[in-house]
């Protein structure tokens, strides 16, 4: 058996952005051109999807954070949390904020939406970095103020150091399996942490099997979260969100209910769980 990568794969990996550093990685990947290639027919750099998303600005740098360790050992699975300076209010509330990383193969990585029912502004989960890059944050406020955070974060090994495995079919056949946490009593007006996780491989579509063919992509695109039936959190997910997605955000707890949770799987599966919160 051979023990090297064939040439059409070198290229395909370096095409794709997920040839390991290295000199000779990066002189194969700045030979080609990504968005040439087709992965991704709305691919754009970091800038061009801030300006598609939300417009050229102006953009306020202040009331708007990100928070990322300043170094990784691996880019696989990245904590991320974004916080914006908001009294969650319905004139005052942020609409939406999209995540972004300049040197990812794709760089959209998720984007968030708030009502002033979540009662704090800010949201967490883990993504998936292929080097040490700049990230950013742009958000969108009820008033129709822009706002932008910057931060680099240095990484040794990127997302191609752990690459994702298991064949077409096992990728195909996984069962995801959720779960939801929140407190189970609550004061009457109190924030409250809630807390999703569902199994999944989110294969990104961007990997070769070992016959050299793609492996399709799968992954969860779209994940929500309402009270009682009214709305309170949603995320849309791209591939650089880490395998086994998970969000915290949080709810303000106005009356008893029930939390409904939702997941939607790219092999057109929808995923739910349910947590039951009392208010006294």
């Amino acid at each position: 058996m051979q023990n090297f990568l064939s040439r059409r794969k070198i290229l395909a990996l370096a095409a794709a952005g997920l040839a390991c550093p290295g000199s000779f990685s990066r002189a194969l990947a700045q030979s080609i051109d990504v968005r040439g290639r087709g992965y991704d027919p709305l691919w754009r750099s970091a800038e061009e999807s801030i300006t598609t998303f939300l417009g050229p600005g102006p953009y306020r740098s202040d009331g708007i954070t990100i928070e990322v360790p300043d170094h990784v050992d691996s880019g696989n699975s990245v904590p991320l949390t974004v916080r914006l300076n908001s009294a969650m209010t319905a004139e005052d509330f942020p609409r939406v904020v999209h995540v972004l990383a300049h040197s990812n193969p794709n760089p959209q990585i998720v984007s968030a939406w708030f009502l002033p029912e979540g009662g704090q502004a800010a949201f967490s989960t883990r993504i998936r970095l292929e080097r040490s890059q700049k990230i950013t944050a742009v958000a969108q406020m009820s008033d129709g103020r822009l706002m932008r955070a910057d931060r680099y974060i240095d990484i040794t090994l990127g997302a191609c150091a752990d690459d994702s495995s298991g064949s077409p079919q096992d990728i195909d056949s996984f069962r995801p399996q959720t779960r939801v946490y929140a407190p189970e009593l609550a004061r009457p007006g109190e924030i409250i942490p809630v807390r999703a996780i569902i199994s999944h491989p989110m294969e990104t579509g961007l990997r070769l099997d070992e016959l050299d063919n793609w492996v399709r992509q799968r992954i969860i695109s779209r994940f929500s979260c309402s009270f009682n039936g009214q709305p309170l959190f949603r995320a849309r997910l791209y591939p650089a969100v880490s395998a086994n997605p998970f969000f915290q955000f949080h709810a303000r707890a106005q009356a008893s209910g029930t939390l409904d949770f939702e997941w939607y799987d790219t092999q057109d599966l929808t995923f739910t769980a349910q947590a039951r919160i009392q208010v006294k």
